[in-house]
């Protein structure tokens, strides 16, 4: 009996967490490419480099309202010794024109608008006297190229504005649409499934029978998905074989991947595996060395990637941050993990489990005045208010043994602190 706890305990036959992050990254594919509107794009992926049609601004136009002017005729203008010019004229954003500035005259120009030909720079309107409608006092000089936004110089036609696999910002999405964008071709989102194996498990808002519970892990990788913009169906299946095939059969036809959640560690009644077996599934791993969620495995059903998930809330949860939420993201070409990491100096000393082992702990994450992350372990005893409450992961890697307080370590940020 010592000798299978030694096993468990270190692991053997288990792959490692990182050995399984990889595995599953290497595995997942995108599902498909879809064009989509400017607004519908914020925050996906682009599927293809975004280049610019066309040149903005498409003409050298003026920064500020004021006066185009050639440089020379205001080089020794100032307050005490203003330079007198002739208007002969007006430009405006959007018109068109055929003026053009000579020395010794000045065309009034509106912000945004093109500059005449033979203008050099502008002058800005609070430095200049206007005498009458023809005349204008000048009281400050203007370099060549003062207030003036030549053509293209925010984006130039031919320049890639946004590359293949990168993050469609609205920032850049505004770049997009003034180089003549109306449309990028961005990563489909998969369509996903999820299953809820157990007669004990009972939808919300149903009957609840004694010894029943609500399948509050489903509502969690719901809410999950929703914040990545991942749409997905949730049912639930009674604990028997017939009924988990039916619900994968079911699920396979429509959905890009299927998340499975209870019946994954092995036992008697632990049945989602072997059924994926009389399936046909191949599978790629099954138990990590990841605590909690150890019991996870992955694998591919008619092509598409099948995630069997702990119904622990607490292993559910680690399970699919730490591992099938990557690789729901990576089928929408997202090579980032879900959860931004910062640094933080640790308050106490953490205990991992087993060197072999990588584990992650509910953590309270603050920051000081300073601005510095800090980082003590959430000690609640209920697995649910841990997963409600706790704003960070810990992270105890493997190969280590453990952490001792005033170290600086590395913290998934789940909520930003205050």
């Amino acid at each position: 009996m010592e000798e299978k706890t030694n096993e468990i305990d270190e692991g053997i036959g288990y792959v490692g967490y990182g050995e399984a992050l990889k595995l599953i990254c290497d595995n997942v594919k995108t599902v498909g490419v879809e064009e989509l509107p400017m607004a519908l794009s914020v925050g996906r992926i682009a599927a293809e480099d975004v280049i610019a049609t066309v040149s903005y601004p498409s003409a050298d136009v003026t920064l500020k309202d004021g006066y185009a002017v050639v440089s020379a005729d205001v080089a020794k203008a100032s307050v005490r010794h203003p330079v007198r010019l002739k208007i002969t004229g007006s430009v405006y954003a959007g018109s068109r024109h055929n003026l053009k500035v000579m020395p010794g005259s000045t065309v009034k120009v509106c912000s945004g608008a093109p500059i005449p030909s033979g203008a050099e720079a502008v002058v800005s309107e609070e430095l200049c006297e206007e005498i009458s409608p023809d005349e204008v006092l000048v009281k400050a000089d203007a370099g060549r190229g003062r207030n003036v936004l030549v053509a293209g110089g925010e984006v130039r036609a031919g320049h890639i504005i946004v590359k293949k696999g990168g993050r469609l910002l609205p920032g850049y999405l505004g770049m997009t649409a003034a180089a003549g964008i109306n449309q990028v071709g961005v990563y489909r989102r998969p369509a996903t499934a999820i299953i809820g194996v157990g007669d004990e498990v009972v939808a919300p808002g149903a009957d609840l029978n004694p010894g029943q519970l609500y399948a509050s892990n489903l509502v969690t990788m719901e809410a999950w998905l929703v914040s990545f913009g991942i749409s997905s169906t949730a049912s639930i299946a009674n604990d028997n074989r017939a009924a988990i095939k039916n619900a994968l059969t079911r699920h396979i036809k429509d959905a890009d991947v299927i998340l499975t959640s209870g019946g994954a560690w092995g036992s008697e009644r632990d049945l989602v595996v072997g059924v994926l077996d009389e399936l046909g599934w191949r599978e790629i791993f099954h138990h990590v060395r990841l605590g909690p969620g150890k019991g996870i495995a992955f694998g591919f059903l008619e092509g598409k990637p099948i995630f069997c998930l702990p119904g622990g809330p607490a292993s559910n949860e680690m399970a699919f941050i730490q591992l099938a939420l990557p690789g729901l993201l990576r089928m929408c070409g997202d090579t980032k993990h879900p959860l931004p990491t910062v640094t933080a100096r640790l308050g106490e000393n953490v205990e991992g489990r087993h060197p072999a082992w990588t584990e992650f702990k509910d953590a309270i994450l603050s920051r000081d005045a300073q601005g510095d992350y800090h980082v003590r372990l959430y000690k609640h005893r209920s697995r649910l208010q841990a997963i409600a409450s706790a704003n960070g992961l810990l992270c105890v890697p493997e190969g280590i043994n453990s952490l001792s307080a005033g170290e600086v370590v590395a913290v998934q940020v789940l909520i930003p602190p205050d």
